[in-house]
């Protein structure tokens, strides 16, 4: 082998030195390496997980969402046909309150404009009974005396009683 150039005891203590830093470097770098490289899988692992049960929850979540969703617009549905419905009762209801007051005006009005014809009624009587009167007077007093004059008025008032009576 010397003519190779390898002196045996070179080449022995350089496998020796070599089996040495082999056996320091599996002690001391190795393992230690080997642990670390363990547990950052372990880690990545363990995120991988957690990152898999986040999006299991996040897919459950979204459908109770979409559930609660559907939820609240069929309710908000309900209060709004309710709203309308009471909107729809209060409106007849006031309607027909208006209707009511309104056919009550008109009764009161009737009953008054009744009440005023019959006032007038009776003013425009007595103002035609006073005309008349003064014109009889008028025309009497020039044709007859005064004797006949308190016959025809005591007769005429005898019948204006008849008539009132009537």
């Amino acid at each position: 082998m010397e003519k190779l150039g390898i002196e045996p005891s070179l080449l022995l203590a350089q496998i020796v030195n070599f089996a040495i830093i082999v056996v320091v470097l599996t002690k001391l770098l190795y393992k230690p390496v080997l642990g670390m490289l363990e547990k950052r899988k372990k880690e990545i692992e363990e995120g991988l997980a957690i990152t898999e049960r986040m999006r299991a929850e996040a897919e459950k979540l979204g459908g109770r969402r979409e559930k609660l969703i559907a939820e609240a617009r069929s309710e908000a549905r309900v209060i709004l046909e309710d709203a309308k419905k009471q909107g729809h009762d209060a409106e007849r209801e006031i309607v027909a309150n208006a209707q009511k007051e309104a056919a009550e005006i008109i009764e009161k009005a009737k009953r008054e404009a009744a009440a005023t014809h019959e006032a007038l009624s009776g003013d425009i009587r007595a103002e035609a009974i006073n005309l008349a009167a003064t014109m009889a007077k008028r025309l009497v007093a020039g044709i007859l005396s005064p004797a006949d004059q308190h016959k025809l008025i005591a007769k005429h008032l005898v019948d204006l009683g008849k008539a009132k009576g009537v």
